[in-house]
């Protein structure tokens, strides 16, 4: 069994890859822009991205966005990356590189790479949140990620926070996806949301802005309160926050903030959330596919 694979971590707007090895190192990392003008473009790109690599790794290992059935190597729904609802990924993708493939949701991959070697490896029972566009998670139970019954088990940003499903923050993705924090801190700064991201919201912070602060505490309230909600439903060892946001130490600080608010005025004596950080952070989609390899194939 290959030791050393090309890991793939399709995203909506890059394709960032890199080779990975026994010891976990990445190497050779990169990206390209992720098309979208459908199936064939989507898998030549994916082939270009082998082929800097053929000879050198005897597998490929894929995270990618949607309900996927990585038995089947079958993408069921691509998230957004529509065109490719349905398509056998791993059957086009070994045709083509004449390699074994192997492909997994991208928000499974992160938490499967957190349960084996990050911040869930001491757990039996867990969560991990992806903070991004949306609400990217996973359950894992006894160790193992909980995949459902189809393969859609910790897709969090479509629940339903309010009356009208059809309103913009109805959904837990719309509450508390990276976009929303943009538009209240823009709202708060009185500036069009396009001319900020998330680097100018918590330099802002950093910098001890009072206003971009409560912003920031509006925003994890919610985040908050369905983490412990969870914890009431689940009760894990521990939820791993992880996304790019995820990086800031203050975003941890707020949501705990916020925990311990609500812990303290709720009338019973329950369970708290654990919470910490991804160990792997924005790397997290590539070990979690490479762990998903070893899995596939056989350590």
């Amino acid at each position: 069994m290959a030791k050393t694979c090309l890991c793939i971590d399709v995203g909506g707007s890059s394709i960032k890859y890199a080779k990975i090895d026994e010891s976990r190192t990445l190497m050779d990392y990169g990206k390209v822009p992720t098309p979208h003008e459908g199936v064939k473009e989507y898998l030549s790109a994916l082939e270009g991205i082998y082929q800097k690599f053929e000879g050198q790794v005897d597998g490929i290992t894929m995270s990618v966005p949607g309900m996927i059935d990585s038995g089947a190597g079958i993408c069921i729904s691509a998230g957004n990356l529509r065109f490719a609802d349905g398509i056998h990924l791993v059957e086009e993708m070994e045709q083509r590189c004449k390699v074994p493939v192997a492909i997994m949701n991208d928000a499974k991959c992160a938490a499967l790479a957190e349960a084996a070697w990050g911040a869930l490896e001491d757990c039996e029972d867990g969560v991990v949140l992806v903070l991004g566009t949306g609400i990217g998670g996973a359950l894992v139970k006894d160790g193992k990620i909980h995949m459902g019954s189809h393969f859609a088990a910790g897709e969090f940003s479509f629940v339903i926070l309010g009356n009208e499903p059809d309103q913009e923050t109805a959904t837990w993705a719309g509450v508390n996806g990276n976009p929303r924090l943009l538009r209240m801190a823009a709202r708060a700064k009185r500036i069009d949301a396009d001319t900020i991201n998330g680097e100018d919201v918590f330099r802002w912070i950093n910098e001890g802005d009072e206003v971009m602060i409560g912003v920031l505490d509006e925003f994890t309230r919610p985040l908050a309160r369905m983490i412990m909600n969870l914890q009431a439903i689940y009760d894990p060892d521990r939820f791993a926050i992880g996304g790019g946001i995820s990086r800031q130490p203050k975003l941890l600080e707020s949501i705990q903030k916020n925990l311990d608010r609500l812990y303290a005025i709720y009338p019973v004596d329950v369970p708290k959330a654990e919470v910490t950080t991804c160990k792997f952070f924005n790397e997290a989609n590539l070990v979690g596919a490479y762990r998903n390899y070893l899995r596939t194939f056989g350590e």
